[in-house]
């Protein structure tokens, strides 16, 4: 029932590639520019150029994130192609609704003044939970490949009690390691405490005993709570694994001076799992166009 309706597809990873097959393979007329050419795209109809995919389609689809610059759409695979933000909405149109992740205010401020339907497909709480699955199976791998015990058995800690935080302390739980989770509200220490993992309150007498019996930390607080001095609490760690946004938690610095090797493991689901990553933003998309009439219910 959506063979009539164009959706354009705009560079990105291999997350784009799977949104778009699902998308044509619900029915939609998927047109795609600027994705990895040695893979197989299904039935999307892949364009010599970004404005033959824009052309009459309903809602123009950019990837995650939009743009690492604010200036340049992300197009790794354009082969050398730079598509900037300016040029690409001069030929946007208010009827075509405009899809991205993490668009920047400058950005958003554009589309206002030409009138352009924007939404950000990142600010979904049903993604950004569903990606916390792949993104503590990448974080948890990284550790596998890194630290020389096994993840059964290991001391791990973990920062912060958020969506990657509840799914990561979790799954390392299952693993069989000794999972200590530190956080400030109360009612996570006590959610905490109820799953099996040993609750610690930050700048606690047990939280620096933690940090002294670690063998892997995991941080996804962004903000900087691993610094010099909680650093030299540890005594047996030899990896963090920083999964916070932006500059990450982490005195990069003061870790390498200590000999501790840090990983800022940031856009995990789009490396470890990008078809599964690609389905997560399709249902999530799929929800919006229906929400905001662009296309209507089956």
């Amino acid at each position: 029932m959506y063979e009539n309706v164009k959706i354009g597809i705009i560079g990105g990873d291999m997350r784009q590639v799977a949104l778009g097959r699902r998308l044509s393979d619900i029915g939609f007329e998927v047109a795609a520019w600027g994705l990895p050419s040695n893979v197989d795209i299904g039935n999307m109809v892949r364009c010599g150029d970004w404005r033959s995919a824009v052309n009459k389609s309903k809602a123009v689809i950019l990837p995650l994130p939009a743009s690492y610059d604010g200036v340049r759409v992300n197009v790794p695979h354009s082969n050398g192609c730079e598509l900037r933000v300016l040029q690409f909405m001069e030929i946007m149109t208010a009827d075509t609704l405009l899809l991205g992740g993490k668009f920047d205010l400058g950005i958003k401020d554009v589309a206002n003044d030409n009138n352009i339907p924007l939404i950000d497909y990142f600010e979904c709480e049903e993604l950004q939970v569903k990606n916390a699955v792949p993104t503590a199976e990448g974080a948890i791998e990284i550790a596998m490949r890194e630290i020389p015990v096994t993840i059964n058995g290991c001391n791990a800690l973990v920062c912060g009690y958020g969506r990657i935080g509840k799914v990561l302390s979790s799954l390392l739980k299952n693993m069989g390691a000794n999972v200590c989770v530190s956080a400030r509200r109360q009612d996570d220490l006590a959610y905490i405490k109820i799953f099996g993992c040993t609750p610690l309150k930050y700048g606690s007498a047990e939280f620096d005993t933690a940090l002294h019996n670690a063998d892997v930390v995991f941080n996804t607080v962004p903000a900087k709570i691993l610094n010099k001095k909680v650093l030299s609490e540890l005594k047996r760690c030899s990896l963090i694994v920083d999964l916070a946004s932006g500059k990450g938690g982490t005195d990069f610095d003061a870790a390498e001076k200590q000999g501790i090797k840090c990983i800022h493991a940031l856009s995990l689901p789009g490396k470890v799992a990008p078809s599964t990553a690609g389905e997560i933003i399709c249902d999530c998309i799929f929800e919006i166009l229906l929400r905001e009439g662009v296309i209507a219910k089956p």
